[in-house]
């Protein structure tokens, strides 16, 4: 657990029950482990309380008369799998709890920004308490960003792997990548209706004209982000989509080249077959069985025919 008083600037690494108190602002960032321990002291119901300690897909903006509650899923990709994991943060008007766990990207943001005591301008606490808030959901919107290139990296490394050469092995590793880009918007979605909630004045922060005078390119930089990254997310999906008809279109040209090589080997043994046909036949008179060179010419004839054959298909660009 980590603890800066945002008036006094003192930091505690680790819970006191002495620590609160109501006069003061604060940052706190708390595992899910160790949420019970500020349970009491920060008036937290039982169904956020709840809500914290176990992982659902559903994204939360339950508004309460001394905090709101937010609960959201982050992404990241690690090892070219897509981790989603769950951040509640709770919004008061003299604190900002951010519930997590310790290796979640957003635990580290907000423990260095502790650690560093971060400081805003002269303003109200208020305001810098929404600062925070906004400095969290940037740096969420950013690191997916960052996550989302990764799985872009992803797509057009394996689209040229198609172009030098489509193989069976391809196609599972298309699909497991539509599997993450699919993930990827699922878990996107839900944040643009936290970008409506903050247009619309419902979050507890944006009620206060204090912020609005502050923050206003804030507010809307926070929903132009989220619709640009869900825009980031639809487009990448589709791209990972393409990746079956990039493979299509590879196998169907593989196809293609074989039945043309097929082809012109045929074209090539079709003269082949009817000279073969035509001293296979049983008939008693035939002059060139009876000649001494008949073999041997027949087999010349037949080099030539083989010669100029594959000569005409080259020219031709066939072969």
């Amino acid at each position: 657990m980590h603890i800066l008083n945002l008036e006094t600037r003192e930091k505690k690494d680790k819970f006191e029950k002495s620590f609160y108190n109501e006069n003061d602002s604060y940052l706190i960032l708390s595992s899910v482990d160790e949420l019970k321990l500020l349970k009491d002291i920060l008036k937290i119901d039982e169904i956020t309380f709840k809500d914290c300690l176990k992982f659902d897909e559903n994204i939360k903006l339950d508004l309460f008369e001394k905090y709101d509650f937010l609960s959201v899923n982050t992404f990241e990709i690690v090892d070219n799998k897509a981790e989603i994991e769950e951040v509640n943060i709770y919004l008061s008007d003299n604190f900002i709890l951010v519930v997590c766990s310790e290796n979640h990207f957003i635990y580290e943001f907000v423990k260095n920004m502790i650690l560093n005591n971060i400081k805003m301008e002269d303003t109200p606490s208020i305001v810098s308490l929404f600062k925070i808030n906004y400095l969290i959901f940037k740096n969420i919107i950013i690191h997916e960003f960052e996550s989302l290139e990764k799985v872009e990296d992803m797509i057009l490394k394996l689209e040229d792997e198609i172009l030098e050469g489509a193989i069976d092995d391809h196609v599972s590793k298309i699909n497991y990548i539509r599997g993450i880009t699919r993930t990827v918007v699922k878990n996107t979605r839900p944040l643009l209706y936290i970008g409506d909630r903050i247009l619309k004045e419902n979050i507890r922060y944006l009620k206060y004209s204090d912020v609005k005078k502050y923050n206003l390119d804030n507010l809307q930089g926070i929903d132009f982000g989220i619709d640009k990254l869900y825009s980031f997310a639809l487009s990448t999906r589709e791209l990972a989509d393409k990746l079956l008809d990039i493979y299509s279109s590879q196998v169907a040209e593989k196809t293609n080249v074989l039945i043309t090589k097929l082809t012109v080997l045929t074209g090539i043994a079709a003269p082949l077959t009817i000279i073969t046909g035509i001293y296979g036949m049983n008939f008693k008179v035939m002059p060139e069985l009876e000649w001494t060179f008949g073999y041997p010419l027949t087999i010349f004839v037949m080099l030539i025919i083989i010669v100029v054959g594959i000569v005409i298909f080259k020219l031709k660009k066939l072969l």
